[in-house]
Parts: C-alpha cells; sequence; structure tokens
C-alpha cells in the first residue's frame, strides 16, 4: 500500500458515502460517473451526495 492510500484510509474512512449522481429526467441514482444516464439514456445529471475535503472557511 502506498503513502497516498494509507493517507486516504485515515481521512475518509470506509463508510465514507461517496458521491451519488440522479439524473434528472427519469430520478435513477447511480455512483459511478457516466456519459449519460443508465436508465433513460439522458445526459442531464446532478451530484446528490458527496463530500468535500477542503476545510470549512
Amino acid at each position: 500500500m502506498g503513502i497516498v492510500d494509507t493517507l486516504k484510509g485515515m481521512l475518509v474512512p470506509d463508510n465514507e458515502p461517496g458521491v451519488a449522481l440522479k439524473c434528472t429526467d427519469c430520478g435513477e441514482e447511480f455512483d459511478e460517473p457516466l456519459d449519460s444516464c443508465p436508465n433513460c439514456g439522458s445526459t442531464d445529471v446532478k451530484e446528490v451526495e458527496g463530500f468535500d475535503m477542503r476545510p470549512d472557511t
């Protein structure tokens, strides 16, 4: 395991939800960035869940 993986493991626990995407046309949710919705083929998707590792200022 490299130093980057070690740091990531310490900063982002395995239970971190990560990023979720949602199609604005049909409502399908998926977690992998895709060019289009796997359900209806729309390219209009938005991020509905995620995390920001930048500190609050």
